[in-house]
């Protein structure tokens, strides 16, 4: 059996699970999480949508259906693309539905994990897989449709309707719509990559420099005062009941000034001190699979992980701007990162980091008899 390292004992100590003063089994975390073993359990499925083999695969077929488009043109994988780690490589997602082009006002982000996410989107404004699945049908931008007019268009299809029987016993309406495809969102996770084996005991998993970045992420670097372990995003543990947002002064893209954005702070509903205290804030991304799916940050800002790991190790100031309400995490200043410590936190990144093993295949046809995913985005 596995015995922890004293790396292992020391990791303990830096996650707070406790006092340790050798090598040893470390202490048992509270409120019965583990912070080393992915917290499945923190993360239940809705009660009403269990998952099943017919209802992801169903979620799979809508979300690949141009169907649900107004223009018949685009799909949600038009801009979360297998290929591109869920992602779509541009810095602004594109505006599909409009006709003369345009750009969205943010990145498209991967949609590996958000199960694991209490907030989705980057400003947070859906508290649930369920409430973000039709918003983008709605966008005027995005798919251009309504709500009713894509239940309309899927009851519509007699395959589907067999589909949503077997899955649902329901006919097509708009909450089995939704729940197919939260579904199939859940289904596309990133947890099988080599940090989890190495948080599992297997200190091979990780080459020597992934090692080394993997202590620098959790010590020098305070990466994961951000994105908290074993989620490696803003949902921190043991309980993993909220996802966080943060200021962290990310540029305007292409400008030494702070993001025109809003972020969180533009969010309706919220209690205007909270929106106050959160003006420019973002929610923390996951990093799983994070070497697949530049350019980064809410607008794209930064086209490499060397920029966002540089803009991170200087902090804003550098750049000649302040930031109200700036993080606490960066508000001690400087990381004073070497360049060799950056290459080790780059490889820790891009090696401990990476799992495509259940990334979605495009189906070879859809219900709708419409090609399968869609137009995908230009490139920017």
């Amino acid at each position: 059996m596995w015995q922890p390292s004293c790396a292992s004992t020391a990791l303990a100590l830096v996650l707070g699970l406790g006092a340790a003063t050798g090598c040893g089994s470390p202490p048992a975390s509270p409120l019965g999480q583990s912070l080393t073993r992915f917290p499945e359990d923190a993360f239940p499925f809705p009660a009403d949508n269990q998952p099943s083999p017919a209802r992801v695969e169903l979620g799979r077929l809508l979300f690949f259906d141009p169907l649900l488009s107004a223009n018949r043109q685009v799909a949600c994988a038009s801009c979360h693309l297998p290929e591109r780690a869920m992602a779509d490589s541009r810095h602004v997602g594109a505006a599909l539905a409009v006709a003369g082009g345009g750009v969205l006002p943010r990145s498209t982000p991967t949609v590996f994990n958000v199960r694991f996410q209490h907030s989705q989107f980057w400003d947070g404004r859906a508290d649930s897989l369920e409430a973000l699945a039709l918003m983008p049908v709605e966008n005027e931008l995005e798919m251009g449709s309504s709500r009713e007019q894509a239940v309309r268009d899927v009851a519509a299809v007699p395959q589907y309707q067999a589909l949503f029987q077997t899955a649902y016993e329901s006919p097509v309406n708009e909450h089995a719509l939704r729940r197919a495809i939260a579904a199939f969102l859940r289904s596309v996770t990133a947890n099988q990559a080599p940090v989890d084996k190495y948080l599992a005991g297997s200190e091979q998993a990780l080459s020597s420099d992934a090692t080394a970045g993997f202590n620098l992420f959790f010590g020098k670097a305070r990466c994961s005062r951000c994105h908290y372990l074993p989620l490696f995003a803003g949902t921190e543990g043991p309980s993993f009941v909220n996802t966080e947002f943060r200021i962290t002064g990310v540029p305007e893209r292409g400008k030494s000034e702070l993001t025109r954005d809003i972020g969180r702070a533009g969010v309706e509903g919220l209690p205007e001190q909270d929106a106050s205290g959160l003006r420019h804030a973002f929610k923390a991304p996951t990093l799983r699979n994070i070497d697949k799916t530049a350019p980064y940050m809410h607008n794209g800002a930064f086209d490499t992980l060397e920029q966002v790991v540089d803009f991170y190790d200087r902090g804003p100031d550098a750049a000649g701007y302040s930031v109200p309400n700036l993080d606490f995490v960066m508000q001690p200043g400087p990381l004073g990162l070497s360049r060799e410590e950056k290459r080790q936190l780059l490889v820790f990144l891009r090696e401990g980091l990476t799992d495509l093993s259940t990334l979605p295949g495009v189906p070879s046809s859809v219900p709708s008899g419409l090609p399968p995913g869609g137009t995908p985005p230009p490139s920017d």
